[in-house]
Order: C-alpha cells, then structure tokens, then sequence
C-alpha cells in the first residue's frame, strides 16, 4: 500500500513577524488554568502570610480602646435682624474641620504636656517604618495625605505629640453632627485620660473660638460706630454751611414728599403774584370805568347817560339843580315873553348850572385818567418785583435740591449710626447669653476588656492579602513566561501556521501503547500527518525534515513518531538520523548505532552504502546517524547528501529526516533547504519566543519550506483547561476519538 500523494499549501510571503505576549486576562478558563498549575505558589504564600500573622499576634501585646462622644450643633447668635456673629454652622465642611482641629499638633502638644506623655514609653521613639515610608510617598508623590509629619528635632514632646496625633482615631457617621473620639493603648486608664483630654480640649477650643468671634464682632463694631458718628457730624456741619452760602436759612416750613419747602423769597414772589393780579384787575376795572365817562361826556352829558362813577354828590346835585332851573325856564317861557327879565335869569341860572355840570364832569374824568395812570403804574411794578423774585426763586430752587440730597445723605449716616448702635447695645448685652455650640455627650471610662489585636479581623486580613499577594506573583510569573501555551499564541508570535500538538508521554508509556497517554499521542500523531496530507501544491512531498530551536524540545521523538505512525498506515517510510552529534538512541529504533548517513557522505562505505539502510519494523527503515568525529556541518555540505536524498524519495513513500537543532549548528540548516518540507518542533511551555523566532529567521533565510510548527510534550490537562481554540476543546469534550477504551468512548 502506498501513500498517498502529500500536498503542500503554496506559501506567499510570511507577514513581519511581530512579537505578541499570549493575553492573560482574556478567557475566565485560561486564568483558572494559570491559578491550578501554580495553586503551589499560592499555598505556600498564604501559608507564610499566614504563619507570619500569626506570629505576630503571639507576640502582640493588647490595646485597650477608649472612646468618648462630641456632639458638635453649631448655634448663631443672632442679634436682632444682624446676621449670625458665629461660623457658618450650616457649612458641609464642619464635621471635617473639628476631625482637623483634633489631629492639629497643637492639640496633641498640649495633651503631651497636660498628660505628661512624653515619659510614658509607648509615646517614645521615632517613627516606624510604615509611617517612614508614606511620609517619603507623601512628600514625593502627593500619596497619602493623613501621613503624620514626623518633627526634624529629636524633643520628646514634640515626638510623643506625633505619635498621639498618628493614634488619634475620629469616626462620624453620615448625616450627623456626633463625632466619636478614640485612641487604643495598652492602658485602659490612660486610654480613657487621653480620650476625655481631647474632648475637653475640643470644647474649649470651640468656647475660646466663639469668644474670639464675639469679642473680633464688638471691636469692629466699636470702630464702625466711630466712623459713622464723624460722617453723620461732617455731613450735619456740611448742610448748615451750604444753607448760610446760599441763603436757605430763613425756611419756613419744611420740605416733605413733593411739597415745596417755604422760603422768604418764595412767600414773597407768591405774595407778588397775588397783588399782581389784583392790580391788573383793578385797572382792568378803571379803564372800563375811564371808557364809560369818556363815551358819556361824548354824547352830550345827559344825566341819565352819566356811568355810575361819575354820579358824584355834586354831579347829582347839580343835575338836580339844572332840572329845577329847566323845569322854571320852561314855566317862565309860557307865561312871559322871551325878553322877559325873568325868563332870561332863569336862563342864565341854567346856563350856570350847565357849566358847573361839565367842569365837574370834566373833573370826574380827569380823576378817572390818574386813577387809570395809577393802576398801570402800580402793576408794571408789581411785575417787574415778579421777575426779580422769579430769579431768585429759581436760584434758591437749584440751591434746594443739593441741600435736599445733603439732607438725604445725612438721614441716612443717622439712621445707619443709630442702628449700628442699636445692634452694638444688644451686641454687648448678648455676650453673656452665649449657647455652647458643643457639648460632650458621653465620656470614656476605662475598658475592662482588650479591644485588639482583632484576631479574627487580622487573620482575614493576612489570608486575604497573602491570597492576592499569591495569585498577582502567579500571574507574574505567567507574564514573564517565555514559551509558548497556546496555538493562537505561537501562530500569532511566529507567523507561521501551529499544525499540531504532541502530549507529553513517557517512552515506557508510548512502547506499551495500552494506555490512555498513549491513546492520545497516537491519534496526534495521526491528525498531524493528516494535516501533512492535505496541505498540498503542485508538486509531491517527499522529504520533510524535522527540527526545533534548541535541544531536548522532542524533534526527534516527533520525527520517529510521525516516520513509525505512516509506515503503520501502509508505506514505507525512511527515518534519516541526520543529527551527527546527538543522534537519537531509544530501546526499539537507533539512530546512532553502526554505520550510516556520516560514513556514506565520507565515502567510507563500499559501494554506494545504501545497505546500510535496515527495516526496523514493516514499512519503517532507518539510516542511522553513523560514527563521525570530524566536522559535522562540512559533511552535511557534501553532494552525497543531494545524491543520496534524491535515491530515498524515489525509493520510499515519505523520507522524515531528524535534523540537528537550529540555533546550536548550522546543521539544519544544509539539510533543511534540500528538503521539500520543514516541521519546527517547539517545546510547550519552554521554549523561548526569542529562540524560535530566531530560529525560523534562518530557516527561511536558508531556502527551508517551513510548513508549520508542531508544539511537544504537551501536558494535555493544563493545556486543555487554558487554551480555547478547537484542540483544547476536543481534549475535554471529546476524548472518546482516541479510539481507547478507556478514554470515554467506549
């Protein structure tokens, strides 16, 4: 039976390669794998962490805790409408400032110095080596901000004051204003002074701060109210020298709302304007009385058309008069002729009255025309008086509204002075009403009863900082790892294809072949020359060399697995031991036995030597390596090699040709570019990335057809458990393919 044609896939040109670290935190199986196989490392850690704690806690001397409880309520003061005179008691950072003021140096000194610590040996010393190092991390880095400054000077108290504050323990819970002081020693009295000790000094501390508040409060006060009393005098002086410059100090009345506010010139221009208008009304009525007497003297003087002015006594008398002097002409005229001596006295009597009539008439008009004259001349007087004190009306006007604002200005300093010395009164009166803003509401006692070490805590502690501790060195260690755990890992690194993976199996174990091991080595060796099968080009697979990096990575077992599995299907098959300075020796096949491969490319063979080739077992024959002391590479050069490869592919099925190492010789390197395949043989979990890298640069530097890379001595269970592609599945799901009868299938 014949095997059947091998095929190559063609290769184009490899990608760079690019050197890729196996990701240890992807799949959740890879990581328990990584704990498993190295579980030792973590037990023997947790042990130690363990076995250190508990050392510690042996020689650990007891604490007695003390504690007392503060409830700190913020009270303001308030005086009248005046805002608080107290700290802002509705601030978030309040709790954090009272935690602040206790862990102040200046507090921890004056406990020192109050409790006398500095003489007690459990505040001597300096500082440890954990409170050495966050102090170098602090000032370095900005690390841990509660480190406690240790003092430059060597003075005890300033040294047992660091300590204290280091000790000093604060606790507050969210939403409440009760802080809880603690402190452990080894003495519960001196835990309970201590404690007590804080809390009174934070109360009085609080007392002296809210009388420093008051007393900074009254100062200011004080020095506001002087202040205030100069600006209200000064703006005072400034209105009465602005009233006698610019004449506004005869007022009557006074200024409110939008009433005008009564001056002399302004009661006197209104004074003015009054008469003003009496007199133009008075001489309105004089000239229409002027224009009456004027229109009845025009039309004759008859009595009955004089205007009412002109009907004087003697005006009236007259017309009397006249009228009886008419009335006696006018008798005499019937009754004597007009010559008559009578008539013409009577006439001449008239005629008198008459005359008399129009000089009194004439008298009356002229009064008239002066009383006229008068009027006009008294209310153009008046007018011009009118506009003189409209001037100065107008400028007592703008010389008002500067004194208004002067008056505004100095109602409000008044008003502002009294009611800073209202607030300062009731300022005063409040000092001696102040509320305490805290108040201790329970205070330490001694303990009857250790409150540490917490033993239990602590042991938690040490477990779960040794488990940690352990699995972050394992994981460590799987970082720094060199070789190579995964398929996906090796083809990712290398850049060249993984095409199988040989478990690890004893040689007793592989000879017997009953076993499960063995079961599981066979079938990988069988898909791996299945996978040689099916991998084809256009030209037929007769030689493969098989090589690794370095040594002892299983290539010659492989090449003796893969050449022994084939035969065993039906061909025949040549092993080729071309690894001259350590051939393979194994209890069944000896690759370095007798002569072989270095005496026929010598030459020291009659004929061509290829008696030398002997059938180990059906369809499998072996060349040995032979006995060569010389130079081995310079024999691997020869053309006997070509010659005698050439003769093994005509002659066999498949020639499997184990090749020294790579990097140790040249060796592998002459042999493997006359071959038509390569195989790199790297060892799970060993070999170095850099090495096989390495390795595979010169093989292809070399001309070799590198067609895969096969990992060996797999432990398939750990291998298995982290790997996820489709053989570490297989290898847990479906063992029953092996065809044993004991691996699950049957």
């Amino acid at each position: 039976m014949n095997l059947p044609e091998t095929r190559l896939v063609p290769f184009g040109p490899l990608p760079e390669l690019v050197q890729e670290q196996e990701p240890l935190g992807a799949p959740a199986r890879r990581l328990m794998a990584v704990l498993w196989r190295r579980a030792w490392i973590i037990i023997v850690i947790v042990c130690l962490g363990m076995g250190a704690m508990f050392v510690w806690l042996s020689r650990a001397a007891p604490t007695y805790r003390g504690e007392a409880s503060v409830l700190i309520e913020p009270r303001n003061t308030q005086v009248s409408d005046l805002q608080a005179i107290s700290p802002d008691a509705s601030s978030q950072n309040v709790i954090r400032t009272q935690i602040d003021i206790l862990r102040s140096p200046a507090i921890s000194r004056r406990i020192v110095e109050r409790l006398d610590l500095a003489t007690d040996p459990e505040f001597q010393g300096g500082p440890g080596r954990f409170a050495r190092l966050a102090r170098v991390l602090n000032e370095n880095f900005g690390l841990f901000p509660d480190a406690v400054q240790w003092p430059e000077s060597n003075d005890p108290k300033e040294t047992a004051a660091a300590i204290l504050s280091a000790r000093i323990g604060v606790q507050n819970e969210s939403r409440s204003h009760v802080l809880i002081i603690w402190i452990e020693t080894r003495s519960p009295e001196l835990s309970a002074r201590i404690v007590n000790a804080l809390a009174e000094e934070l109360l009085e501390f609080r007392r002296r701060q809210k009388a420093a508040a008051m007393e900074r409060a009254h100062s200011w006060f004080s020095a506001r109210l002087a202040e205030l009393a100069d600006r209200m005098r000064a703006s005072e002086r400034a209105i009465e020298s602005y009233r006698i410059e610019h004449g506004l100090t005869e007022m009557i009345g006074t200024r409110s709302g939008t009433a005008p506010s009564q001056t002399i010139n302004r009661q006197q221009l209104d004074d003015i304007a009054r008469q003003l208008v009496t007199a133009e009304t008075e001489r309105l009525r004089k000239e229409g009385q002027l224009a009456e007497a004027e229109a009845a003297v025009r039309s004759g003087g008859r009595a009955d058309a004089l205007p009412e002015v002109m009907n004087s006594p003697i005006i009236r008398t007259l017309r009397d008069q006249e009228a009886q002097a008419s009335a006696r002409e006018a008798q005499l005229a019937s009754s004597l002729g007009p010559r008559a001596p009578d008539l013409m006295a009577a006439r001449s009597q008239r005629a008198g009255l008459q005359r008399r009539l129009r000089e009194e008439m004439a008298n009356a008009l002229a009064g008239l025309r002066s009383e006229v004259a008068a009027a006009r001349a008294q209310e153009a007087s008046l007018r011009e008086r009118l506009a003189a004190l409209r001037s100065v009306v107008a400028q007592d006007n703008v010389a008002e509204v500067r004194l208004q604002s002067m008056q505004a200005e100095a109602q409000a300093n008044r008003a502002i002075y009294e009611s800073f010395l209202t607030r300062a009164t009731q300022l005063a009166n409040a000092q001696g009403i102040q509320e305490a803003d805290a108040e201790l509401v329970s205070e330490a006692i001694p303990s009857g009863t250790p409150s540490g070490p917490r033993r239990g805590r602590m042991l938690v502690l040490a477990f779960g900082g040794s488990l940690i501790l352990g699995c972050a060195l394992v994981f460590l260690l799987e970082r720094l790892r060199e070789g190579f755990s995964t398929p996906d890992a090796l083809e990712s690194a290398l850049g060249v294809a993984s095409i199988g993976v040989m478990p690890q199996i004893s040689e007793r174990a592989l000879l017997r072949g009953s076993s499960v091991a063995a079961a599981q080595y066979n079938a990988s060796v069988s898909r791996l020359r299945g996978v040689l099968q099916v991998l084809g080009n256009d030209r037929r697979t007769r030689i493969v060399t098989v090589t690794s990096a370095l040594p002892r990575e299983g290539k010659s077992a492989l090449a003796l697995s893969l050449a022994r599995n084939t035969a065993r299907s039906g061909a025949r098959v040549l092993l080729v031991g071309a690894d001259l300075r350590n051939p393979l020796e194994t209890s069944e096949v000896s690759l370095g036995r007798g002569p072989g491969l270095s005496e026929i490319l010598a030459g020291n063979l009659v004929g061509d030597g290829r008696d030398v080739v002997r059938e180990v077992e059906k369809g499998l024959h072996v060349l040995p390596a032979g006995t060569w002391r010389g130079d081995a590479q310079e024999l691997l050069a020869s053309p006997r090699l070509s010659q005698l490869l050439e003769w093994s592919a005509k002659t066999f099925d498949l020639v499997v040709v184990d090749t020294p190492p790579v990097l140790p010789a040249a060796d592998a390197l002459l042999v493997s570019r006359i071959a038509d395949a390569t195989i790199l043989a790297v060892r799970w979990e060993r070999t170095p990335r850099a090495a096989a890298r390495d390795a595979l640069r010169l093989l292809r530097g070399s001309g070799a057809h590198v067609i895969g890379a096969v990992m060996t001595q797999v432990k398939m269970r750990h291998f298995a458990r982290q790997s996820n592609d489709g053989l570490g599945y297989l290898f847990r799901h479906h063992q029953g393919y092996y065809g044993h009868p004991e691996d699950g299938r049957v």
